[in-house]
């Protein structure tokens, strides 16, 4: 390295007994001082006067824009104030010490949101997706602190779609032990009701799992790592069902084909308009085609009506009218004869002798729980291949008679997480739900968070966001009945209260 020309001292010799070199007056420094002082006020000024200018209608707002904003909200780019207030800063009511005092409290607390806050839930209130006029929350009620609006989703990023709501904001406070210690000791004050407030789909039957004593307050990451096993999965819930159904019976090779197509997951579960979720199974679009609630072996085309109780009754007690009825529309040479009346004296004697009496015809259509038995060896297409509801169902004696208990089937067993089928269908069945090893309707077939980690992880590379499963705010109260794992619920509990959901 080159040896410098000059020592510092000798530098020093220059301004030897002319130390208030800088505080005399120099006409560059004096250029200088005054031009930064006149750009920094000339600025402030612009900026006071163009916002007046702007208050008053008379500018275009476009030279304060910090950026394009997203698609979501383009149609309010030319008008600052559906999100910002502009009377803080452009009001008549302005005053020196009132400015004074908002820089003061920006530099201890930092930005204040709440007037934009305001307006997002004033504009959220009234339009989709949030429903209209009701009380809009930003979280469950034992968060500590409810985010601004604008922390998580931000604006003036570029045009297009809003930027999705990273997991580092989330993280913030999940993987917070402070906070979330503190939010289970708020949520222990507050009442059950109060939580999960998300509004359900009308007609439909959710599963909603009691609440853990610590709310949902655990620790951790990310999901690949520290997530929490799912509530069903963790506390083994039970399908309240009465209903008695073997998924595992069903995949039997003895099965036949229907309509001739062996009977898969897709046969009974098909998915709504959207493909996002399944319609709900029922008897006549599912169950008929095989079990067409035959009872007479020598008639197997006549069948019981199905999901009334007392029309079954009426039913049977009408057997001879049912025939009659039955051979005019079988037989046309029958009816013309007049052999209507010999044929239901036959029909109703052989049921006689077959079951024993009247009575027993009808204890046994309620109440056998193996209709194949007395006629193991005929075909399936010529045995009635039905002789009791009690197979299938919950059958109970009281004083009017029997009374059978309908199926409770649930639409959405995880109502706090977001699914797309659609999304995986490149995904078997029973990867995920395993229904070909169950035999009891209790069994809750839903997966595991195993059976998710496999894909959604940084091993699986498919996305695992905390937004793709799940929504950060609870729009609305909704009225329903929580499905308590270790108890009984009652009949009207499992039903959560008619369609309420």
């Amino acid at each position: 390295m080159a040896t410098p020309g000059r020592t510092q001292k000798q530098i020093a010799e220059r301004y030897k007994g002319n130390l208030g070199y800088y505080k005399k007056k120099h006409p560059w420094r004096v250029a200088r001082f005054v031009t930064s002082f006149l750009a920094l006020a000339g600025g402030i000024a612009g900026i006071i006067v163009y916002q007046k200018l702007i208050f008053q209608r008379q500018v275009s707002e476009e030279f304060f824009s910090s950026g394009k904003i997203s698609s979501q909200h383009a149609k309010y780019e030319q008008d600052c104030a559906q999100c910002h207030d502009k009377n803080a800063a452009m009001g008549s009511d302005l005053t020196l010490a009132k400015f004074h005092g908002v820089i003061r409290d920006r530099f201890h607390r930092g930005i204040d949101f709440s007037s934009i806050d305001h307006k997002c839930q004033e504009c959220h209130e009234k339009n989709p997706p949030f429903g209209t006029a009701k009380k809009y929350d930003l979280h469950e009620p034992n968060v500590v602190d409810n985010r601004s609006c604008s922390i998580c989703h931000q604006e003036h990023l570029g045009p297009g779609p809003m930027k999705p709501v990273a997991d580092l904001q989330c993280a913030s406070c999940h993987n917070d032990r402070g906070i979330m210690e503190a939010s289970a000791k708020k949520g222990a004050t507050l009442p059950a009701d109060v939580f999960h407030l998300r509004a359900h789909p009308p007609q439909q039957i959710v599963f909603e799992m009691p609440r853990p004593a610590r709310g949902y307050t655990q620790v951790f990451r990310s999901f690949a790592d520290e997530h929490p096993e799912f509530q069903l999965i963790q506390q083994k819930a039970r399908d309240p069902d009465v209903l008695r159904f073997n998924h595992q019976r069903h995949f039997a090779n003895d099965i036949p084909p229907v309509n001739g197509q062996k009977l898969d997951c897709n046969y009974c579960h098909k998915p709504e308009p959207g493909g996002r979720f399944y319609q709900r199974v029922s008897f006549a679009a599912n169950c008929q085609a095989c079990h067409a609630l035959q009872f007479d072996k020598n008639n197997p085309q006549l069948h019981l009506p199905h999901g009334d109780v007392n029309l079954v009754r009426t039913f049977l007690r009408t057997l001879p009218a049912q025939y009659a009825t039955f051979a005019r529309l079988q037989d046309a040479k029958t009816a013309r004869n007049g052999d209507v009346r010999t044929f239901v004296a036959q029909q109703m004697n052989q049921l006689r002798a077959q079951f024993g009496s009247d009575d027993e015809v009808e204890r046994a259509v309620f109440f056998e729980t193996d209709p194949y038995k007395p006629q193991r060896q005929a075909p399936a297409l010529h045995r009635a291949n039905f002789a009791g509801c009690a197979f299938c169902h919950e059958v109970k004696t009281v004083k009017g008679g029997p009374v059978v208990t309908p199926p409770v089937l649930v639409d959405r067993w995880m109502p706090q997480a977001h699914f797309n089928h659609v999304k995986h269908a490149s995904v078997k069945c029973d990867d995920c739900h395993h229904a070909s090893q169950s035999r009891e309707t209790a069994e809750v077939l839903m997966p595991a968070k195993a059976n998710c980690v496999t894909c959604h992880s940084p091993k699986g590379r498919v996305v695992s966001e905390c937004i793709t499963c799940h929504t950060y705010h609870a729009p609305g109260q909704v009225v329903t009945v929580e499905m308590h794992a270790d108890a009984s619920p009652s009949f009207k509990q499992m039903l959560l209260g008619g369609n309420e959901r």
